[in-house]
């Protein structure tokens, strides 16, 4: 009778744990914040856009507060020099930049002969020239100027016109065309806040031909 009850209470506990073993555990639903609290975001969620547009914002108005002193600085013959400048005023100003033009000139004024037909009756036309007792004067073999005849190149028109009335008076129709020259001019501009115009180096200290003139600052 009494292994009959001991085998009852083990048959008890052991249907016990089985019962709490398929019973399904109660779930807690945990909150990260109470409510009405805002929730709290890192930095390194937040959407880059909207971090760099907020630092965009910052510097524009920075910017903006800064009141510019604009200045030009040339003209720089050489590339090289331009260059040089440049980098000697870009720690102590603003901005820099460099900007490049073409410079147009008269040259002087070319006298000469048309072009002929061929070769052959730009010589004959030399050989009538030295006839004439016409000295200076060379025939064009190659070039847009190909079978015309030179007869000198000069710096001031009178000069020009004087070459041109002593070959006319001895039947030769000559012409006159002006030359034009072209060479590159560089210029350096730069914008300065009124505290930094005081550290500004004097370029004409190492580039005495250039000058350095204040100019109005464009906007950007």
């Amino acid at each position: 009778m009494r292994y009959l009850f001991i085998i009852l209470l083990l048959a008890n506990v052991a249907f016990f744990v089985w019962a709490q073993r398929m019973s399904p555990q109660p779930q807690s639903n945990f909150k990260v914040v109470d409510d009405g609290v805002a929730k709290l975001s890192l930095t390194s969620e937040v959407e880059p856009a909207v971090v760099h547009s907020a630092g965009s914002d910052n510097n524009s108005a920075l910017n903006a507060n800064v009141q510019q002193m604009c200045f030009s600085a040339g003209p720089f013959d050489v590339e090289a020099n331009v260059h040089a400048a440049k980098e000697s005023m870009d720690p102590v100003v603003l901005k820099t930049h460099i900007r490049k033009i073409t410079t147009t000139q008269e040259a002087g004024y070319w006298v000469y002969l048309p072009a002929l037909a061929s070769r052959a009756e730009a010589l004959k036309q030399g050989r009538e020239l030295a006839a004439a007792f016409v000295k200076d004067y060379y025939v064009v073999t190659s070039g847009d100027n190909e079978n015309s005849i030179s007869l000198g190149l000069y710096r001031e028109p009178y000069n020009a016109d004087n070459r041109i009335a002593e070959l006319s008076q001895k039947g030769f129709d000559v012409k006159k065309e002006i030359r034009i020259e072209q060479w590159p001019e560089f210029w350096l501009d730069f914008s300065v806040t009124e505290a930094q115009l005081a550290g500004l180096p004097d370029l004409k200290d190492s580039y005495p031909d250039v000058s350095q003139n204040e100019v109005i600052c464009k906007s950007n």
